[in-house]
């Protein structure tokens, strides 16, 4: 099943639309709301993706396949996709994916320090777009009283 999905991906990534503006230059549609992420150890982290307005054309259609990349990931030694538009491709309860016509959000509940890591969101314009998100986990900070 997994497979099918990757191929039906591919061939959304053939079709899509561009991200070339009238001038025949490549241009940015997607960016990371903030480039690193810093949590606390048992809180939640918010990864977002925001989309460019400024260009009409240019906005994100739900049309457009959206997905979330582990990149490097330990367990697998490997890149991981985590999720397509807002279907997990994993089995992790504390994933959320929240998707709007402005943005793109990852949230991950209950972090841990094997969270951390980059997280990449991608578009399928053509050639595909992405950006980057650092996510920094910090210990649980325990207060003692004497």
């Amino acid at each position: 099943m997994l497979w099918a999905f990757f191929i039906s991906f591919l061939c959304i990534l053939k079709t899509s639309s561009s991200s070339v503006d009238i001038n025949g230059e490549n241009r940015t549609i997607i960016k990371p709301l903030n480039s690193n992420v810093t949590v606390t150890s048992g809180q939640k982290a918010i990864l977002t993706c925001t989309f460019d307005r400024i260009n009409h054309d240019l906005v994100l259609l739900s049309s457009h396949q959206l997905i979330w990349i582990r990149q490097n990931h330990a367990t697998y030694d490997a890149d991981l996709i985590l999720a397509h538009n807002q279907d997990s491709l994993i089995s992790d309860d504390r994933l959320t994916i929240q998707r709007t016509d402005i943005d793109y959000s990852l949230i991950i509940n209950n972090v841990n320090i094997d969270d951390e890591g980059i997280y990449v969101c991608e578009v399928n314009t053509q050639p595909p777009q992405k950006t980057s998100i650092h996510l920094y986990v910090q210990g649980k900070i325990i207060l003692c009283m004497v």
